[in-house]
């Protein structure tokens, strides 16, 4: 009984998806979502970008949640790449935080 609890524990600790440690993940804050048509908006945005390599999305009113493998994931600059895609393809502002005060490009 205590190899299956000390098995079921080891299970638990791994990462849910197939991902490794070479994931980095980021949360967007967009001001302006409201429906499920902003989501799909988003969506479209996101994936218009030549830049960006995106290895998996979660999208709700409001936030983006975006996995980048590390390799991929360069900082401000791909922040700022997220911003500029979400920002030309529809009418939201993309910030760091929920209160929406920190934009994502410095410049």
């Amino acid at each position: 009984m205590k190899n299956i609890f000390a098995l079921i524990l080891l299970i638990s600790l791994l990462p849910a998806s197939g991902y490794s440690e070479e994931v980095v993940s980021k949360k967007y804050f967009v001001k302006g979502m409201t429906c499920g048509g902003c989501i799909l908006g988003v969506k479209v945005a996101l994936k218009k970008s030549d830049n960006l390599k995106i290895e998996d999305k979660e999208i709700s009113v409001g936030v983006a949640g975006l996995k980048f493998e590390k390799k991929n994931y360069v900082a401000e600059k791909t922040d700022c790449e997220v911003s500029k895609a979400i920002e030309k393809f529809t009418e939201f502002k993309v910030f760091m935080d929920e209160k929406h005060s920190i934009k994502v490009c410095k410049s």
